[in-house]
């Protein structure tokens, strides 16, 4: 099967700890051509260098995201850390990848970046999010006591009844003053998104001290390479 691979940083580190874990990043971006960047994405996934077993590329365009100049965001996401550096290696040597660059360097800025891990808490719920065109919220966080934060989203998770898949993961590369911890809440509508938490007064109780918001968007899916 093909897959697209996007890994325009060209260096990151990971821990060794998540080595085995899905793993991905994150590049929101500022697109002055969207039409452009599809185009590039469908042609790379075309070619050897976009193609992968263990990895796949979501693109999104931003619903509302506060003051942030992004208007769309890449999602990269592998099974394990093993598979991001296979897919660097390969594309180091690659004239289709070079291209690629090229492309997206006139038609796309970058905004802000980030990679991220999986923590192994969910809500159990990723099969309801069936719609192609499904909405993300990207909850983006500071946490002094990760451990508590946790806890306290487990419980969150267990008395929510919405129609939302909620699901956590460690984050990195984010800079000076950057998130630790992003929450994601995935659903088919904004309806459902946005409908009211059971439970949310006495998560926001249980974390008011341990938790600094650092940004906070909507993003909508577009397409999907897998």
């Amino acid at each position: 099967m093909k897959r697209l691979t996007i890994l325009i940083s060209t260096l990151f580190f990971l821990p060794f700890q998540i080595a085995n874990a899905q793993v991905g990043q994150a590049y929101y971006v500022q697109v002055s051509n969207p039409t452009a960047l599809i185009q590039a994405l469908d042609t790379l996934n075309d070619t050897q260098a976009g193609r992968s077993d263990n990895i796949d590329v979501r693109l999104e365009i931003s619903v509302s995201n506060g003051t942030s100049a992004a208007t769309h965001n890449i999602v990269v996401n592998g099974a394990a850390a093993s598979d991001m550096d296979a897919s660097r290696r390969a594309n180091a040597t690659s004239q289709d990848w070079a291209d690629f660059i090229s492309i997206v360097q006139d038609v796309a800025a970058p905004v802000a970046e980030l990679v991220y891990v999986f923590m192994d808490v969910d809500n159990g719920k990723e099969s309801i999010v069936t719609s192609p065109n499904s909405y993300n919220n990207y909850v983006h966080l500071q946490v002094s006591d990760v451990a508590t934060y946790m806890e306290a989203l487990e419980d969150l998770m267990a008395a929510d009844t919405r129609n939302v898949y909620m699901h956590a993961y460690q984050v990195f590369g984010t800079g000076p003053n950057g998130a630790n911890l992003t929450v994601v809440l995935s659903a088919n509508t904004l309806e459902d998104l946005l409908a009211p938490t059971t439970g949310y007064e006495e998560f926001l109780q249980k974390t008011k001290d341990i938790r600094t918001p650092v940004s906070n968007g909507i993003y909508q899916t577009i397409r999907v390479w897998e």
